[in-house]
């Protein structure tokens, strides 16, 4: 992407030298923006693990802002941490509160993804922007050594409603197919 003009960002809401996130995206093109990256007043909530889904979206939304006032196309990779222990998130937001297990977390997670698209729908890029949505890994992917294949589903939803029509397509694939697709669409 990026030898095709774009803008190529990581941006994650923790501190990318964790699993040397930092290290392998930067040495492999992208621009990586973290936790660190944030200032005070970007950040409403944070936990451990770094700054709730809300701050990570507006942080996304700037970038894609900038990029665009550039008239650059963009191309990020995103990561959120919400989804792991202790399931924290700003209260209010949602009718669980916050800390009181991981359903919480994946509600909390589905607002603040809902409040993303919402905010995204407000700018001049939208339509021209390809949303890919899945997650690194399902609930108890730590620490097995037998892999029951059923317990590692996870979701993918691709959002562009100028180019995609809403479609459900229930077959499986894996992580390593989305490069492809999304270049095919």
């Amino acid at each position: 992407m990026k030898g095709r003009g774009y803008d190529v960002k990581f941006i994650y809401s923790g501190y990318g030298y964790f699993d040397n996130m930092n290290y392998f995206f930067s040495h492999n093109g992208f621009e990586t923006i973290d936790r660190k990256n944030f200032s005070k007043n970007e950040i409403i909530f944070e936990n451990a693990w770094g700054v709730c889904d809300e701050d990570l979206f507006n942080k996304c939304i700037k970038e894609f802002d900038r990029s665009f006032k550039k008239n650059t196309p963009f191309f990020a990779l995103i990561l959120t941490t919400s989804n792991h222990r202790p399931f924290t998130y700003p209260e209010g937001r949602i009718d669980i509160p916050s800390q009181s297990g991981r359903s919480g977390a994946v509600k909390y997670t589905d607002y603040a993804i809902g409040k993303f698209i919402r905010d995204a729908k407000e700018k001049p890029w939208l339509e021209d922007t390809l949303f890919v949505m899945v997650a690194d890994h399902c609930e108890s992917s730590a620490g097995k050594t037998k892999l029951p294949v059923k317990r590692y589903e996870i979701p993918l939803f691709i959002y562009s409603p100028a180019h995609v029509p809403p479609q459900r397509i229930d077959k499986l694939t894996s992580q390593i197919d989305i490069a492809p697709t999304v270049l095919g669409l």
